[in-house]
C-alpha cells in the first residue's frame, strides 16, 4: 500500500505513515478495545428479586426492593453494554414475586379477620 500524502510504500496494516505522519487509515475498535460496562442495578434487581421469592413473608419488602432495583436497571439499560437481560429478568421476577406474596398477604389478613 502505498501512503496518499507522500506517496512512499508502507506497510497495509498501517493507520500512520511513518515517513510523513499522515493518519492513512481509521483504526476500527475491536471488542478487547471497548470497556463493557456492567449493569450492576439489573444485576441486584434480578438478585433480589429471586431471593423475594423465598422471602415474602418479610410484608413483601424484598420483592418491592427487588421490583425498584430493576425497574431502575431496565430504565438506565441505554447506558450499559453487559446484563441488561438480568435487569429485565428480574423485573418479570420482582412482577410475579410481589403479586404473589400480596396475594398470600391478603389472604391471610382475610383469614385473620374471620378469626378473630
Amino acid at each position: 500500500m502505498f501512503c496518499k500524502n507522500c506517496g512512499k510504500e508502507i506497510d497495509e496494516h498501517a493507520y500512520v505513515c511513518p515517513y510523513c505522519g499522515v493518519l492513512v487509515a481509521t483504526p476500527v475498535p475491536t471488542v478487547s478495545n471497548v470497556p463493557k460496562k456492567v449493569n450492576g442495578l439489573g444485576i441486584a434487581g434480578f438478585v433480589v428479586s429471586l431471593i423475594s421469592l423465598g422471602l415474602g413473608y418479610f410484608f413483601v419488602i424484598a420483592s418491592i426492593v427487588g421490583l425498584v432495583l430493576s425497574i431502575v436497571g431496565v430504565c438506565l439499560r441505554k447506558k450499559y453494554t453487559s446484563c441488561n437481560g438480568l435487569a429485565v429478568a428480574g423485573l418479570v421476577i420482582g412482577i410475579i414475586s410481589t403479586l404473589i406474596w400480596t396475594i398470600v398477604w391478603i389472604a391471610v389478613g382475610a383469614t385473620l379477620a374471620l378469626i378473630f
